[in-house]
């Protein structure tokens, strides 16, 4: 199955400018007062995109202080400043507001702070910062500059492309253990055919394509699999004509043939835009019962659970919290979005944005040319869910989560966490925690699973459970390169995030890939999916790996059940079995394991960021607590020889770096100055 959801970075971010106050945050002088930014709390930053989290709980300090003196605790002159995005109040009285950085005036992209307070004082701080001013200037390039370098790149005629509106901005771009500032034109850009949906950046110096976000998301394509059908379900349909058709208008769901579908866009009757040939299902009777319809029955059923599911739960009004319509088509054959495709391709499914705003989900009926009846519809509850999710994610209000490397992962993840909770919510008697169970006539007759993501069938990609464990692909000094390496490893690593959900809502013990033994007392799916949530939408950002989702999952179970509360310990337990975050042991390794003498640390104390790691050893992995216990340095590969660790984001102080060879560990302590 394929997963396509396409966001158009640009203009929500502009449009949320637009509304925000026009007073920017500048970097202030400290004032005379007892407080004092020295004595906040210290950042710490996980990633080198400038990933950060600060626990400011219990300090009382005023909200307003700390945004009028923002610019200094970051470390940033006068020529940053922050604009406020939005700010809103949730059901537990937390007030989240989001900043925006800037340089110069420009907008540093996916640099989003995101200030959280309750009755005036900071309680947590997270985002992305770069305090880089390390790039050319220049001017935005002219629409017909961006025309031609897009149309270059992909081989196509202007005429075959929507653009969306073009923005000049500073974009991150990830470049081995490094980041790259770059001063950009960023517009999103998208066609029908090829299909593909991207946000482009190019830079103003050299006028070339230096990153591309792809917005459309990409699941498994497995080569066989069945139907997956949940029996009679309650629709809501709409009389047409003498008969009836599979139209909700309360929640604004539409269900589409395709099988007419021309390869290009059109006009319905009102006047919006629909792809051109598709037509009406419609039958005599309300209840549609026929063979022919039960898989675009599946669809409408499935959308209307994903729909009413965020509804009650969450209190959200469609996917974009506004209530926008939702097209559905079934029956599409994927070789009209796709020359990649044989004529009549149909296992696939595909959630789509273009960047001109039209939005639709597409359903093939299974078919795989040269293997007939080998496959069914992909058209499920969990598959379908999995599929509204996506662009749920895209709009959680902080920028979403780009599709590459952890954040990627992060995102098939959520994708799956809620795709399986929607089941569980439309078809309680009979979910399960497996995802497209059934679409398999192969064992184990599924594409993946939730509760043991090891337990894929090999040809589809056997999954981790384990942060750096069996089955996870590496993304140090990896390039995403679309589907040629999945970007980095995004439907393979998720299965992390789906371990760590399934323990967290059901518990569970052993041991994992590290070695580390875990005990989870679950919690039940009804808080599991509100700390889903309330992370997905509160306290995480573009660029956020695994181990952000730990600290924000914390804080915000912290947010749901109090700063106390029992639930945070087994939020920390259940990605402590997956191989993130402190484990209750790591202080006290001692530094007496034979592997001790041969792995030397230095210098130390660390100056200027930067120390180095010799290792003598194969398979060596390391990772980095402050004194507290806390992780502040994901597990990453050594290699034999000489390693150069960077870590200038950090703050000073002492550290903790342990360090596992074969599932025997040393620690070793260091001084940052």
């Amino acid at each position: 199955m394929k997963k396509t959801v396409t966001i158009v970075k640009a203009l929500i971010f502009s449009f949320a400018i637009g509304i925000a106050p026009l007073s920017l945050v500048k970097a202030q002088k400290k004032e005379r007062t007892e407080l004092s930014v020295k004595n906040f709390p210290k950042r710490i930053t996980t990633s080198s995109m400038g990933n950060f989290s600060a626990d400011f709980s219990g300090q009382n300090i005023p909200s307003d202080y700390l945004i009028n003196h923002l610019g200094e605790w970051l470390g940033s002159n006068g020529d940053h400043s922050f604009s406020l995005v939005k700010t809103a109040t949730d059901e537990l009285g937390i007030k989240h507001s989001v900043y925006q950085h800037y340089f110069k005036n420009t907008k540093v992209m996916d640099d989003v702070i995101s200030v959280h307070e309750k009755d005036g004082m900071v309680t947590f701080v997270n985002g992305e910062f770069i305090n880089s001013t390390d790039f050319n200037t220049a001017a935005q390039l002219s629409d017909q500059e961006i025309k031609q370098i897009i149309s270059n790149e992909k081989n196509t005629s202007s005429e075959n492309l929507t653009f969306g509106t073009a923005e000049n901005v500073i974009a991150k771009v990830y470049a081995g253990k490094d980041v790259k500032l770059y001063n950009t034109t960023t517009v999103a850009t998208s066609s029908l055919k090829p299909l593909f949906s991207e946000v482009i950046y190019i830079d103003n110096n050299t006028k070339k394509i230096v990153k591309t976000l792809s917005q459309i998301y990409h699941a498994d394509t497995p080569s066989v699999s069945t139907t997956y059908y949940k029996g009679n379900q309650s629709i809501t349909v709409d009389s047409y004509n003498g008969s009836y058709r599979l139209l909700d208008n309360a929640r604004k769901i539409h269900t589409y043939d395709a099988t007419g579908f021309t390869g290009q866009l059109g006009l319905d009757a009102g006047g919006n835009l629909v792809l051109a040939g598709s037509t009406e299902y419609t039958n005599s009777s309300a209840n549609f019962t026929s063979a022919a319809t039960k898989a675009p029955v599946e669809v409408h059923w499935a959308i209307k659970s994903s729909y009413d599911y965020y509804l009650n739960k969450f209190n959200r009004n469609s996917f974009d919290g506004n209530g926008s319509a939702i097209n559905n088509y079934y029956n599409m054959d994927f070789s009209k979005l796709s020359s990649s495709y044989p004529a009549g391709y149909g296992f696939n499914a595909t959630a789509v944005k273009l960047a001109n705003g039209m939005q639709f989900m597409a359903f093939g009926n299974g078919n795989l040319p040269g293997s007939p009846g080998a496959t069914n519809t992909l058209a499920s509850i969990d598959v379908g869910g999995h599929e509204y999710s996506h662009m749920i994610i895209d709009r959680n209000g902080t920028g979403g989560l780009n599709y590459q490397s952890e954040s990627g992962a992060l995102n098939e993840s959520f994708a799956d966490i809620f795709g399986t909770a929607i089941e569980f919510y439309g078809a309680p008697a009979s979910a399960n925690w497996t995802v497209g169970e059934g679409v398999l006539n192969v064992s184990p007759g599924y594409i993946r699973s939730m509760s043991n993501p090891n337990s894929a069938n090999p040809a589809l990609g056997q999954q981790p459970d384990t942060y750096n464990g069996t089955y996870w692909v590496s993304v140090v000094g990896c390039t995403p390169s679309g589907q040629t390496n999945d970007y980095c490893g995004v439907h393979t690593n998720s299965g992390v995030g789906n371990y760590w959900f399934y323990l967290l809502s059901q518990g569970g013990s052993g041991t994992n890939d590290l070695g580390t033994a875990f005990n989870v007392t679950g919690l039940t799916l009804a808080k599991a999916e509100k700390i889903a949530y309330k992370t997905l939408t509160t306290y995480l950002t573009p660029n956020s790996t695994f181990l952000d989702a730990y600290n924000g999952t914390k804080q915000a179970a912290a947010d749901l059940f109090g700063a106390n509360a029992p639930e945070i310990q087994q939020v920390e337990n259940a990605w402590c079995a997956v191989g993130v975050g402190n484990c209750q042991t790591i202080l006290a390794v001692k530094d007496t394991s034979e592997i001790s003498n041969e792995i030397r640390v230095y210098p130390n104390p660390v100056k200027n960021g930067v120390f180095t790691i010799e290792n003598t050893k194969n398979d060596a992995t390391f990772e980095i607590y402050d004194v507290s216990g806390k992780l502040v340095k994901q597990n990453e590969k050594l290699s034999k020889g000489t390693n150069k660790i960077n870590i200038s984001g950090f703050q000073k102080g002492i550290y903790i770096i342990k360090i596992s060879v074969n599932g025997t560990a040393v620690s070793k302590k260091i001084v940052v100055e």
